[in-house]
């Protein structure tokens, strides 16, 4: 893709972490956190990055891309490796813009080293899932992945391979299965012919890696080892009220025991409709204000 400035870091035990670079690379930095291990975020918002003249960067976590597969993905364990992934590229503290399972690695970095994350942009953020409950306004299909994540990961993965074997097939029919039940506003936002590219091609990725993504959906419902107590970064949260994957209950939740955050409930919304607010979420998690038009 245009702009897509693809790279690789050897970490200090040998393993690789692929990323690339989006929009300004000299602007302010936002690292890019997409869910499950997709760069879809960052295509879809390096339009409205290179518009306020932002550097999006965006790694791939283990197992995907070009990134080393490790035998269990672990939150803080990555943070690391984002920290040295910013040392690499020269970054002294970066916003951070994170959607659905990037959500606890998010956390994870601005936990471990507040003083490498200015802000926090979290789109359809999840929240720990402690007890059934918390999975409440979930469509019952993603509670049904969510479940055998936990329970039975062996049989996630044969539907998952299955899966990606009809994503080989047809990524166009496997991309409209994702969003077969979008509201309005989702539907609009892919009439976007960009756009939609984008959605194909990330479902493609995704769907190519269902070991990786299976080690990921366990992560996401397993328990975080995270003390959200300590985080002192400000955190937003936009979240669609038709989101069924992460609800708007989640938001509130996880706002709820940040010391800094506040959930914003986007109308009519699910996952694609949430790119009106791309712009405020940069700029937030920039800690950057446009200068002001002469009119």
């Amino acid at each position: 893709m245009e702009h897509e400035r693809e790279s690789a870091l050897t970490l200090p035990d040998g393993r690789t972490l692929a990323f690339a670079e989006f929009a300004d690379r000299t602007g302010p930095p936002v690292l890019v956190l997409d869910g499950p291990g997709s760069r879809g975020l960052a295509r879809a918002a390096t339009a409205t990055g290179a518009a306020d003249g932002l550097r999006l960067i965006a790694p791939d976590r283990p197992g995907f891309g070009a990134s080393t597969p490790v035998a269990r993905v672990d939150h803080a364990a990555f943070a690391a490796d984002l920290v040295a992934l910013l040392d690499h590229l020269g970054v002294d503290a970066t916003g951070v813009v994170a959607q659905s399972g990037g959500t606890p690695f998010a956390l994870a970095l601005a936990a471990s080293r507040p003083d490498r994350v200015r802000r926090l942009s979290l789109l359809g953020g999840f929240a720990p899932v402690q007890r059934s409950s918390d999975l409440d306004g979930v469509a019952p299909s993603a509670k049904s992945g969510f479940r055998l994540a936990r329970r039975a990961p062996w049989l996630l993965r044969v539907i998952l391979r299955r899966m990606a074997a009809g994503a080989r097939k047809d990524p166009g029919e496997a991309a409209r299965k994702v969003v077969r039940d979008a509201p309005a506003a989702d539907r609009a936002a892919l009439g976007d012919p960009a756009l939609w590219a984008i959605h194909e091609r990330s479902t493609a990725e995704v769907l190519s890696r269902p070991d990786a993504l299976v080690g990921e959906m366990r992560a996401l419902v397993g328990p975080w080892d995270l003390d959200l107590g300590t985080i002192r970064a400000p955190v937003r949260l936009w979240t669609g009220d038709r989101d069924t994957t992460h609800p708007p209950a989640m938001a509130r939740r996880l706002a709820a025991r940040l010391p800094d955050a506040e959930a914003r409930v986007v109308p009519g919304a699910m996952t694609f409709g949430l790119v009106p607010v791309y712009a405020e979420a940069l700029r937030f998690a920039a800690d950057y204000s446009p200068a002001p038009t002469n009119t």
